[in-house]
């Protein structure tokens, strides 16, 4: 490979702008906007699965059969006996941009959006929550994550996440009267 020099020329740039400054001018502004202008999200994170030794330690449950008297009722109605899963979410305040938006007629870029899409802006420290997400919750409507862009002024402090709505149903209602 031959490595031919490139047709730069930067000699207009003299140094006195203050790059320090102008990434602190942006840090701040972005967090601002943040906590003021920012909504809440609820990310729903992989449970967490340990050892539940009270239920471990029951003897399996048995199927009631009402032809066989003595056939034990099942002491357990869960499944996965013997192991406890805790449900775990994290809150975070985030830009909310849901779709659909056209900008223009660019049909591939960043501004587009389609009807069940939508883009948050989260701080860079979401990250690790974020690779452990299954769904997000922006006002009652479950997204899934598609992909993520980290981004700044010339230090990557915030993260862009690109969002597809998924329709996932509740529990169920304990009233019986509601469908």
């Amino acid at each position: 490979m031959v490595l031919i020099s490139n047709n730069e020329d930067l000699t207009a740039s003299s140094g006195i702008i203050n790059m320090p400054f102008l990434e602190n001018i942006y840090h701040s502004v972005m967090d601002e906007t943040l906590m003021d202008l920012g909504r809440t999200v609820t990310l729903h994170l992989k449970p967490e699965v340990e050892q539940d030794v009270t239920t471990q330690s029951l003897p399996a449950p048995q199927q009631y059969n009402p032809f066989f008297g003595r056939t034990p009722v099942p002491q357990a109605n869960t499944r996965n006996a013997g192991v406890k899963i805790t449900p775990r979410d994290v809150q975070y305040k985030a830009h909310i941009v849901v779709g659909p938006l056209k900008v223009s007629e660019d049909t591939e870029g960043i501004g587009d959006l389609a009807d069940n899409e939508a883009r948050i802006t989260l701080v860079v420290e979401a990250l690790p929550h974020l690779e452990e997400t299954i769904s997000i919750d922006i006002e009652g409507r479950k997204y899934s994550l598609e992909e993520t862009r980290p981004h700044g002024f010339s230090v990557r402090r915030y993260v862009i996440c690109f969002l597809k709505e998924i329709q996932e149903t509740g529990p169920p209602s304990p009233d019986i009267t509601i469908g």
